[in-house]
């Protein structure tokens, strides 16, 4: 598969996840009250900025951000990253 195919396609499947982590919950993310001291428990959430509760509650996305845009830059490097490497090695190259 040419280079920049692989880079249209990735770039297409990590809009497309990113679409799909607003949609259903698919994202990792840790959650606890704002109690002191913190205790973290691991569920998926979603990253829907009308479904976040701010109130008693932190959460922590891919248990490193609590910000909704660092989580969607982290989606879609993550998800290209990802796509690139699954394209390298399972696309195959023409026989000339």
């Amino acid at each position: 598969m040419i280079f920049k195919r692989r880079l249209i396609y990735s770039a297409l499947v990590s809009a497309a996840v990113l679409v799909a982590s607003i949609i259903i919950p698919i994202v990792p993310c840790r959650k606890s009250a704002a109690l002191y001291p913190p205790i973290y428990k691991w569920t998926l959430c979603s990253l829907n900025p009308d479904k976040v509760s701010s109130l008693n509650s932190v959460t922590e996305y891919f248990g490193y951000t609590t910000t909704l845009t660092d989580s969607f830059l982290l989606t879609i490097i993550i998800s290209f990253v990802l796509a690139m490497v699954f394209f390298h090695f399972t696309a195959r190259r023409k026989k000339r």
